[in-house]
């Protein structure tokens, strides 16, 4: 490392440190103002409880002022700061109301409402703070320090951004892992629930593919590192969570516009009200009452509160559980979604294979038309080697000699001198076996010339599979479709085992988009899901898409809701998740413009006291941020 480099990087880490102390100074900071407002609200209630036994004229009121001032102050500050930024909030009502009512000389009121107003507000910070614990958590699971492993076998701890693809590095124990990569030395477990949700712990050793934001077990380990420290899964699980609270759905949205319509249209009802009221009985003290307690019942926190807080509340319990969302608008789509569309192979299916059924023929048995497959395919790589090899026996490798393999034929080898073969019909057929009794497609076996057997193979369909979709009809999904490029034989097994209403088999990337987009035209909201692999197009397309794992880059980026660990299982849950998150934000609307609107009935008649006001805008905002808070704490996800 040179000199240059080695001041640059310390550089960085002065820098970083100075973050770290900033951060820390603003949150003493934060914690001080908070301690301060406490003690001013404890004064002023204290104060106004002391007006109310006190003896005289004089006495209450100075007393009652005073109250004012300390419940208020905090008020006063938030409505400065936000007429130095030419922004309107429900702070300016809030100040609008405690003037109006000392102007009246109901000095204990206007401190009642402050305080009250300022106990609502700590209440809601604590359920924000309590929301925002989820997002923190996902953001902490980065470590940007790495033991770089030196060519002379020592290790220099770097900042993990100066670590470039393909170098060594240690992960000491109960470290958490960095950068991604694969380890090349040293056996240990790792703890990935802060990656995939999963509690249980994975054993790791040469050849495992780590993740950053894992955490190691007791054992040290070398790692090759696959990616560069931006790039790895922890970083961009970082990245995609931090971003998503700057989407807003279409209901955070209109609640957004309408505040900031709404504040000021208030204020000028009340002074009609005021006016015209005032003017047509002659008694202004009333009519400017009844107007204070329209401003005071008309803020409009419980919507500018709770609704951004649900979401986010939303979104938090997802990223814990492994459910990555880049928005509070792909929460709301897949919510109020129609039809979910899934790709097959990696999706629905593992993307493995998996033996359906032995036919044996001329005497022989199932057991030795599988052992005989076996030998011909035992040095293969292919897949369907593979799952034909599984499901058998072990074999004698000094039994078998000259293997030849011809792409999408088949294999021949012989068996203690006997000419074994596997493969297509036609293969057989060009070897002169008999193939009257093969059919098309599956996979025939003969030996010495005579044909002994077909095998048949399906697609290993997740075991998850069928429940999910089972479960997501049961939460309102009307159809569940799949979309494959595989032959109609597969397809149709496949769907029959999942449960799938509708399936289009052969398409192509641009094909798939096309059915996609009539499926869209049909029921309206739709999403896919897909493995991730090659369906960055059709992920885009949807409404929403679900991307299967951290697979590929362009996935990552086409698709809207990640699982990060390949979990389907987890689909109809997230569906349940966002789906009550929707409900509350609907119950709030609907809950607070209720309560807010009898009031409001109440007061114009003269029927409702500044207290009951005060309930319209603060209890209700509190009861919204209650059920906002509740989101997903009954969240079951498939371990």
């Amino acid at each position: 490392m040179s000199k240059e480099h080695n001041h640059e990087h310390e550089h960085q880490h002065e820098h970083h440190g100075c973050d770290g102390c900033c951060e820390h100074c603003h949150e003493h900071e934060e914690e001080e103002e908070s301690k301060l407002s406490l003690i001013l609200l404890a004064a002023s209630a204290a104060l106004v409880l002391i007006s109310l036994i006190s003896m005289g004229t004089v006495m209450p009121i100075i007393l009652g002022i005073i109250a004012v001032g300390l419940s208020a102050y905090p008020i006063v500050i938030s409505v400065v700061k936000n007429i130095k930024h030419f922004s309107l909030s429900e702070m300016e009502l809030m100040l609008i109301a405690i003037v109006a009512a000392c102007c009246l000389g109901e000095f204990r009121e206007a401190a009642a409402v402050g305080i009250l107003y300022r106990v609502g507000e700590m209440l809601e910070e604590k359920a924000v703070a309590k929301s925002r614990k989820n997002i923190d958590e996902v953001t902490k699971i980065q470590q940007d320090f790495a033991n770089l492993l030196l060519s002379d076998g020592t290790v220099e701890k770097v900042h993990a951004d100066d670590v470039e693809v393909g170098s060594l590095i240690k992960v000491m124990p109960y470290e958490r892992f960095p950068i991604d990569g694969i380890v090349t030395e040293g056996i240990s477990t790792a703890d990935a629930s802060a990656i995939t949700g999963e509690s249980m712990p994975v054993d790791i050793s040469y050849g495992f593919n780590v993740k950053s934001g894992m955490v190691n077990g007791k054992g040290a380990v070398t790692v090759k590192t696959t990616a560069e420290f931006g790039d790895s899964t922890a970083s961009r699980i970082i990245r995609m969570v931090e971003e998503a609270s700057e989407r807003k759905g279409k209901t955070q949205k209109a609640i957004t516009k309408f505040a900031k319509i709404y504040t000021p249209a208030v204020v000028g009802f009340a002074v009609i009200i005021a006016i015209i009221g005032s003017i047509a009985t002659k008694n202004p003290a009333e009519w400017a009452k009844r107007a204070l307690v329209f401003l005071v019942a008309s803020c409009p926190c419980a919507l500018v509160i709770s609704i951004p807080l649900g979401f986010y509340a939303g979104l938090g319990v997802a990223a814990k559980n492994g459910i990555i969302v880049k928005g509070s608008a792909f929460a709301e789509a897949f919510a109020k979604a129609r039809a979910v569309v899934f790709d097959k192979t990696g999706t629905l299916t593992t993307g493995k294979l998996e033996i359906d059924k032995v036919v044996p023929l001329n005497g022989f048995n199932e057991q030795q038309v599988l052992a005989l497959a076996a030998a011909a395919e035992h040095f293969s790589s292919h897949p369907i080697a593979k799952s034909i090899c599984a499901s058998a026996p072990e074999i004698d490798e000094a039994l078998l000699s000259d293997f030849t393999e011809t792409a999408g034929n088949g294999a021949s080898v012989l068996l203690a001198g006997k000419r074994i073969l596997c493969g297509s019909k036609k293969m057989l057929a060009e070897e002169d076996v008999d193939v009257s009794m093969l059919h098309e497609g599956d996979i025939c076996i003969a030996i010495e010339g005579v044909a002994v057997g077909m095998i048949s193979l399906k697609s290993k369909v997740r075991d998850s599979a069928a429940s999910m979709i089972s479960a997501l009809k049961m939460q309102g999904i009307e159809s569940a479709v799949m979309l494959t490029g595989d032959n109609e034989n597969a397809a149709k097994q496949v769907a029959s085992e999942c449960g799938i209403d509708k399936y289009f088999c052969g398409l192509m990337p641009e094909e798939k988009i096309q059915k996609l987009e009539e499926i869209k035209s049909q029921y309206g909201g739709v999403v896919y899901v897909g493995d991730g692999i090659n369906d960055a197009p059709v992920l885009a397309a949807a409404d929403a898409g679900i991307a299967m794992g951290l697979g590929t880059q362009a996935a990552n980026e086409a698709a809207d809701i990640i699982l990060t660990n390949d979990d389907l299982g987890r689909i109809a849950p997230a569906h349940g998740l966002f789906k009550e998150t929707v409900s509350a934000m609907k119950f709030n609307i609907v809950f607070s413009l209720a309560v807010k609107l009898l009031v409001l009935i109440l007061g114009a008649v003269g029927m409702a006291p500044i207290w009951l006001a005060v309930f319209a805008d603060v209890g209700v905002c509190l009861i919204c941020v209650l059920v906002s808070s509740m989101i997903g704490t009954d969240l079951k996800l498939k371990k």
